[in-house]
């Protein structure tokens, strides 16, 4: 676990860090098992979505990445079969790190 400060630290780090920019990800269009790549905007957000097959078994796969109007990366999601699973929120890690950090701050106390 963590200490108090490491916390604070990799919270600080979520907080500056933007996250890959979009166009960062347009440039996997490149790559052999990349088929689209989708650049949009919609309700003020800037969507990317990647379409793309799996290296090891050639099944479809989706990427939806969702940024704020500053290019800022709010949510991360892989689709398949049309089932979304988050892979990274940064709403749900700022709250989560601010639970621990709140939690180690209460044991420290003790």
């Amino acid at each position: 676990m963590l200490n108090v400060q490491e916390l604070k630290v990799k919270l600080a780090h979520v907080l500056a860090n933007k996250g890959v920019p979009p166009f960062v990800l347009a440039n996997n269009i490149s790559e052999a098992n990349y088929d689209e790549i989708s650049l949009y905007k919609r309700d003020q957000m800037i969507i990317v979505d990647m379409y793309c097959k799996d290296e090891e078994t050639g099944e479809p796969l989706q990427f939806r990445y969702m940024y704020n109007k500053d290019e800022v990366l709010l949510k991360s999601e892989m689709i398949i079969a049309g089932r979304s699973s988050v892979m990274w929120d940064r709403e749900a890690e700022i709250a989560n790190l601010t639970k621990q950090i709140q939690q180690a701050e209460a044991v420290v106390k003790i």
